[in-house]
């Protein structure tokens, strides 16, 4: 079964979007993707998103605050799955961005393609990425060292 995440003593799939910072564990659902892959699987690729030390004009960044407008951005990064999928003839394309504070080197977002090649999870990958940090409602505040801040896009 793949990705599961407990909820009020029941357990479900997890399915790509927006999760709350601690909610999902990333070691643990990339160990279940693997023991679950189909046998004629060659590749995994994965993209793990960190914070920064430095940031928008090249200012030291202490701490970043990532908000969603929840409905939208869920919708979203599910149709960016989806699409990726079925574009690339993948196994399994999902992507998982957090919100909540974070600091420099915590992870904010886990994206995970899986197929038969890596010449379909390569570019499948890539285009995830991309659409990402465009598509979904998601911003991403910076505080710096001096107790500024900036919204930033990228």
């Amino acid at each position: 079964m793949w990705h599961k995440i407990k909820e009020k003593d029941e357990e479900s799939m997890i399915e790509s979007g927006i999760y709350d910072k601690g909610k999902i564990e990333i070691v643990s659902l990339i160990s279940d993707l693997l023991s679950n892959l189909p046998k004629d699987a060659g590749a995994v690729m994965i993209f793990i998103g960190v914070v920064r030390e430095v940031g928008k004009d090249d200012k030291k960044v202490i701490k970043l605050e990532i908000e969603s407008y929840n409905e939208h951005a869920n919708l979203t990064i599910k149709k960016i799955s989806d699409d990726i999928q079925k574009k690339y003839g993948l196994y399994l394309a999902r992507i998982y961005h957090f919100e909540g504070l974070f600091g420099v080197g915590e992870p904010l977002v886990l994206v995970i393609v899986a197929s038969k090649s890596r010449n379909q999870a390569f570019p499948a990958l890539q285009e995830a990425i991309e659409r990402y940090k465009k598509e979904p409602a998601i911003w991403k505040k910076e505080v710096y060292i001096d107790e500024s801040w900036s919204w930033v896009t990228d």
